[in-house]
C-alpha cells in the first residue's frame, strides 16, 4: 500500500470512528480490537456450550482495528504468515478486552463478543464459534465490502479473491462472556484501559 493511499485511509478511518462510536478502542496502545457495546437484534444464537443469545440481549460488537492491523502485516506475503500473525494478535488482545467488559456498567449482562469477519479461519482454539451468516441483503453486501477492503490491503490485490473462495466468505464468530473470562480473565494490573466517553 503506498503512502497516497493509507494517507486516504487514515483519513477515512477518523471519519469511521465519529460514525462508529467505539466504547473500546486502544488508541495508544496496540490492541488490534474495537468494541460497540449493544443490543443483539436478531433470530437467537444457539451456541456448542448450551447458551443462548436473543433478541434484545447485551453483547460486544468486535471489530478489527485495520489500519492497526494493516501495518503489522504490511510486507508480508504469504498467507500463511499473515494468519499466524492475526492469530498472535489475537490471543495477545483478548485479556485486555475480557478487562474492559468486567469493568463496563453492564458488564455483567453481557453475553458474548461477536463479530463478522472474513478472517474467520482457526479461531476456534481461541474459544470462539464460527458459523454461517444469514443470507439477507445486508450480509451479502458485507461479504462484498469486507472483499473488496481485502483486495485493497493484500499484496496479491484482486488475484486473492480468486482463490480458495469458500475461505473467502464472512462468517459470525461468537465468544460467550463465560468463555472470554475463563480463557483470559486476568491482565497486568498495569494495563491500562480506555473507555470512549
Amino acid at each position: 500500500m503506498n503512502r497516497v493511499m493509507l494517507a486516504c485511509w487514515r483519513l477515512g478511518d477518523g471519519v469511521y470512528r465519529r460514525l462508529r462510536h467505539f466504547d473500546f478502542e486502544d488508541l495508544n496502545g496496540s490492541n488490534i480490537f474495537r468494541i460497540r457495546i449493544r443490543n443483539y437484534a436478531g433470530p437467537a444464537i444457539n451456541l456448542p456450550n448450551g447458551s443462548v443469545v436473543e433478541d434484545g440481549d447485551w453483547v460486544g460488537f468486535l471489530h478489527f482495528y485495520n489500519m492497526r492491523l494493516q501495518g503489522l502485516l504490511q510486507g508480508i506475503q504469504s498467507d500463511n504468515r499473515r494468519g499466524l500473525v492475526v492469530a498472535r494478535e489475537v490471543k495477545r488482545s483478548l485479556p485486555e478486552l475480557a478487562e474492559f467488559i468486567r469493568r463496563h456498567p453492564r458488564g455483567e449482562r453481557i453475553k458474548a463478543l461477536m463479530g463478522v469477519t472474513l478472517l474467520n479461519r482457526g479461531v476456534e482454539p481461541f474459544g470462539f464459534t464460527v458459523m454461517k451468516v444469514p443470507d439477507t441483503a445486508w450480509f451479502r453486501f458485507k461479504n462484498w465490502y469486507m472483499r473488496l477492503m481485502m483486495a485493497f490491503c493484500h499484496p496479491a490485490g484482486t488475484k486473492r479473491l480468486t482463490r480458495r473462495d469458500e475461505a473467502l466468505r464472512i462468517k459470525r464468530v461468537v465468544l460467550t462472556a463465560e468463555e472470554l473470562f475463563g480463557r483470559y480473565g486476568k491482565v497486568p494490573a498495569d494495563k491500562g484501559i480506555e473507555m470512549e466517553s
